[in-house]
This record gives structure tokens, sequence and C-alpha cells, in this order.
């Protein structure tokens, strides 16, 4: 059974099952063009993509891993998102993400979807922030990033994805897009 972890005017996030896993490596991550800024910037073997999978989605319904999003109008699933643990800077905090199928570019969905993971992680789970990770690369991104309200926090180098950009988003002071 699954659990929507939040829906927003045009989409939802929900919880995953395993029968979630064929669909998402068929549009995400077996595609060169889907994949070129995430994680490795490689598309990911069968095995690879199921390790992560179960690693980081939301199998248990518990609202604080990826899951799978679902565009309301078709109930198709068009890509997948939600908050990922990470310990980067030495301390739990929680990074915002979203990937989408090529064919749901261009619509406004990672803005839509952005902005809600927001909202559900400083104001739902009363994080005090929330991060994204972006390939420096990434422009689409990274201009989604800032017009969700975050900002540039930090420059790093990932062991596993290379050099990244950080944003943030602050409880304390995000000027929220809606206010």
């Amino acid at each position: 059974m699954t659990t929507n972890i939040l829906t927003t005017e045009r989409l939802i996030l929900r919880s995953v099952t395993e029968s979630d896993f064929e669909p998402l490596f068929q549009m995400a991550f077996s595609d060169p063009d889907v994949m070129q800024h995430a994680f490795e910037a490689k598309v990911l073997s069968r095995e690879e993509a199921m390790a992560f999978f179960l690693k980081d989605f939301d199998l248990e319904a518990s609202g604080k891993k990826a899951g799978v999003i679902i565009e309301k109008s078709t109930g198709a699933t068009i890509g997948f998102g939600g908050l990922i643990a990470s310990s980067v800077f030495g301390e739990e905090d929680y990074e915002i993400g979203f990937v989408f199928a090529k064919d749901s570019w261009g619509k406004g969905y990672a803005t839509e979807i952005g902005k809600a993971q927001i909202a559900y992680g400083l104001d739902t789970l009363g994080y005090e922030r929330m991060l994204a990770f972006v390939a420096p690369k990434n422009l689409a991104s990274v201009a989604v990033l800032k017009k969700i309200g975050m900002s540039h926090f930090k420059t790093i180098e990932t062991q596993t994805r290379g050099p990244r950009e950080v944003y943030a988003a602050f409880a304390t002071n995000l000027l929220r897009a809606d206010a």
C-alpha cells in the first residue's frame, strides 16, 4: 500500500512499492539524457538502480525518503523526488530532489514539487534547513532552486556524484514564494 507524501496542484509525491521500480528504471535510471546531471552523470545498471531504490526510496511510507511523482491529470508516473537523508556536513540534514522523465521537462513541475518539498521539510517535519545538491552545469535546476527560494550555500566535491553546488533553505529566513 502506498501513502501520498505530499500533493500540489498538479502532482502527487507518494511512497513506492517494488512495482514502481521498472517504470523508474525505464524513464530515468537508464536514460542518458535524464541522468546526465544526476548521481554520477551516467545511466545506472539495473543492479545499481535497484540498490539505490531499496536504500533511498520510501518503501515503508515514512514520508522521509524518495517517492514517485505522479501527474494528477493522467495518473502517470513522471519522475521521482522527495527527501533523502544527508550527512555531508557532519549533521543530519535532508536533501530535496526531483528527477523527471524527458517528456515532463519544461512544464514547471520541478518548481512545483520543489516548493512543496521545502514546505514539507521545514513546516511539516520541522527541519531547520533543507539542502539541494546540483551539478554545476545543470543550469535549469540551478534556476529552479533559486526560483523556489534557495540560496547558494557551499561548493563541494562528493565521492559519488562529483562536484556539486549546494543550495539551502533555512526555516528562520525563508522567504516563501507563496507568501
